[in-house]
């Protein structure tokens, strides 16, 4: 293929939020029950995890090459 080599891009500004988005946004974070939703998100990304087999060895594949 053959690209331009001078490319210009440009991006539009980003809109400052109005007034209703301040508002919106205090409401989602003004929460009481904060510590409980970290707390879920927490243990479900724990379970996301995958657990380490320590009795696997990371390497055996190489052993046919050794």
């Amino acid at each position: 293929m053959n690209y331009p080599t001078n490319l210009h891009v440009y991006t539009p500004s980003l809109p400052s939020l109005r007034d209703r988005d301040w508002i919106a946004l205090r409401e989602l974070f003004d929460r009481d029950d904060g510590d409980e939703i970290e707390a879920d998100i927490h243990t479900n990304l724990f379970w996301l995890i995958p657990e380490p087999c320590w009795e696997d060895d990371p390497f055996d594949f190489l052993r046919e090459y050794l």
